[in-house]
């Protein structure tokens, strides 16, 4: 065995053991959910979970191993709009190492708006703020065939009074094909634990999740496809939405298979021109009513350059009426350089 297969399959069985471990151990309620929401225009044009979709300055908060040199000195802003008043703000910035490694730092930002608060009895105590925020340092670096990379992330939930913090690390490898436009990539997602919680004693599970995924460019071929595969760590997330009411044993089998799948597409008609689409089924079912689920799980957006700025908008469609919308600017330090 080569050289960089050794160490990378060490590396991968490793972190296999560490999910089989954490998944186990983990039985309490889940938190810290925000953190998987596709927060950025490309990660959420393509259907919201990617492994795959480098070039992009806000994509390592998605897999690290997409820490790459195409996306080095480029500050990037992107909002969130939800239904409901909810915004959300994502900022993030790499930059090269003298070795040829990549670091980024990145910030999710959820602001969930005001709340009225009422005590046991029914009085009012005025109106209370909720968030909850995600700061994210990622590092990224190539063995020959393969970029990989580690994020460290901390964590924070505040609803009124009450805090909850966690330190949680994301792993992947990415295999490039020397030859063809071909990527495979391995993502190990929000490993950790909790450094307080909102109440003392409470036990409060991560988010972990296992990842695969690939994308394909034939040829000459202006498209880039793009399949990744969620939740395959054996924990029970055939369910979006937590319904008390509802049985995991009446989903079919495809289904299950299907609500795991996620599906996006690359137009490149030009360098300065990206047209993105994707389709989430597990988002489709699970916002689907009795009136139908009308484009609920498909999304897509745009990225375009002008001078010196790019520019990119996404729409995740949930239900009929409803969905979100994220605006997205980038720019590269570099091109505004005199010197």
């Amino acid at each position: 065995m080569g050289y960089p297969w050794k160490y990378l399959l060490i590396f991968c069985l490793g972190c296999l053991v560490m999910v089989h471990q954490i998944s186990n151990a983990q039985t309490s309620n889940s938190a810290y959910n925000f953190v998987d929401n596709p927060s950025f225009t490309k990660l959420a044009g393509l259907g919201g979970v990617n492994l795959t979709a480098g070039n992009d300055v806000m994509m390592f908060m998605s897999n690290p191993a997409l820490l790459d040199s195409n996306a080095v000195n480029t500050p990037a802003f992107h909002y969130l709009n939800f239904p409901g008043g909810i915004h959300v703000a994502t900022i993030g910035f790499n930059t090269e190492l003298s070795n040829g490694g990549i670091i980024g730092i990145g910030l999710q930002y959820f602001d969930y708006g005001n709340f009225e608060g009422f005590d046991a009895i029914g009085i009012p105590t005025g109106e209370f703020g909720a968030n909850e925020f995600a700061l994210v340092v990622g590092y990224g670096n190539q063995i020959g065939v393969f970029r990989y990379g580690v994020n460290t992330k901390i964590l924070g939930s505040i609803l009124e009074g009450y805090h909850a913090y966690a330190l949680a690390f994301d792993f992947g490898v990415n295999y490039h094909h020397p030859e063809m436009d071909l990527v495979l990539g391995m993502n190990l997602r929000n490993l950790g634990f909790n450094l307080s919680t909102y109440v003392e004693g409470q036990k409060l599970q991560l988010p972990t999740d296992v990842r695969i995924g690939g994308s394909f460019k034939p040829q000459y071929a202006p498209f880039r496809f793009h399949l990744s595969l969620r939740n395959l760590n054996g924990r029970e997330t055939d369910f979006f939405i937590p319904n008390p009411g509802s049985n995991n044993d009446d989903i079919s089998g495809v289904d299950k298979i299907f609500r795991r799948a996620v599906f996006g597409v690359e137009i490149l008609p030009s360098d300065n021109f990206t047209l993105r689409l994707g389709y989430n089924h597990l988002i489709r079912k699970e916002f689907e009513t009795s009136s139908g689920a009308g484009a609920g799980g498909f999304s897509g957006g745009f990225a375009f350059k002008v001078k010196k700025f790019e520019l990119s908008y996404s729409r995740m469609f949930y239900n009929i009426p409803g969905g979100s919308n994220i605006f997205g600017i980038s720019t590269s330090i570099n091109e505004w350089r005199t010197f």
